[in-house]
C-alpha cells in the first residue's frame, strides 16, 4: 500500500477563514460547510504552506492511504510510517 503526505483539517477547529485555501498554490483546499476540505487530494503536492497561516492550528499533515500520481507529493511505500492525529 502507498501513502501520500496529505493535510488533514480538524473539522471542529477550523472557523472556515479560507487562509489555507488561499495559501495553497495548487487549490486543493477549499471551504465546504464552512470548514476547509482537502477537496483534490491528488493536486496536493505536501508542500505544507495550508499549516502555517491557520490561526486554529487545524491542520496537520499525515501519512494517508493514497493511490494516485506519484510525481506529485511526497509517497511512501510501507504503512508502517502512516501517522494519525
Amino acid at each position: 500500500m502507498k501513502f501520500k503526505w496529505l493535510p488533514v483539517v480538524d473539522a471542529d477547529a477550523c472557523t472556515g477563514c479560507n487562509k489555507c485555501v488561499e495559501a495553497c498554490g495548487p487549490r486543493s483546499l477549499t471551504i465546504i460547510g464552512g470548514v476547509a476540505t482537502l477537496d483534490d487530494p491528488e493536486s496536493c503536492g505536501s508542500e505544507e504552506h495550508c499549516i502555517e497561516p491557520c490561526p486554529e492550528n487545524a491542520i496537520l499533515m499525515a501519512w494517508l492511504p493514497w493511490e494516485g500520481d506519484e510525481a506529485r507529493g511526497k509517497w511512501q511505500a510501507s504503512n508502517a510510517l502512516a501517522q494519525t492525529w
